[in-house]
């Protein structure tokens, strides 16, 4: 059984560099080598995950797209463009699409529940942007954003 991430309690006190650094730990490999827009865009998703307080289990993949789209400030045609990239898709392959399916459906109360938090923010979060607030403690960001995870 895998230990869950300090950077999804609540009132996390690690920086949003430190909960990136836990995050990139327990997820080796999915950053793609280099300096690419492919992978700010990744790195910007994580930096969601890690606000959001959500994991890379399937069914938390799903909450962190949905709050994503309805809480920060990526444009959804932006956001859809980088999940057509062949690299996004030889991993939805890898996990199979009914499975993503299942665990989409699963995750379906938590998910319309990230929408109606998103609402709620007090602000959308940077997307591009996040650089800015790595020095800042997860739970003043959440905090600031008026985020609860789910």
């Amino acid at each position: 059984m895998t230990q869950t991430p300090s950077y999804v309690a609540v009132d996390c006190p690690l920086t949003l560099a430190e909960g990136l650094e836990e995050f990139a730990a327990a997820n080796p490999g999915l950053l793609p080598p280099g300096d690419g827009e492919l992978r700010e865009f990744i790195r910007a998703h994580d930096a969601c995950h890690v606000l959001f307080g959500l994991t890379t289990a399937l069914e938390d993949e799903a909450v962190a797209d949905t709050w994503t789209i309805f809480g920060s400030t990526v444009p959804l045609r932006r956001y859809a463009s980088y999940l057509k990239h062949p690299d996004i898709l030889g991993l939805v392959k890898d996990v199979g699409w009914w499975r993503m399916a299942v665990g989409t459906a699963r995750a379906l109360p938590r998910v319309l529940r990230a929408i109606g938090r998103a609402r709620r923010m007090s602000a959308p979060w940077p997307f591009f942007d996040y650089a800015k607030f790595l020095d800042e403690p997860i739970a003043a960001l959440r905090s600031r954003y008026n985020v609860r995870p789910v």
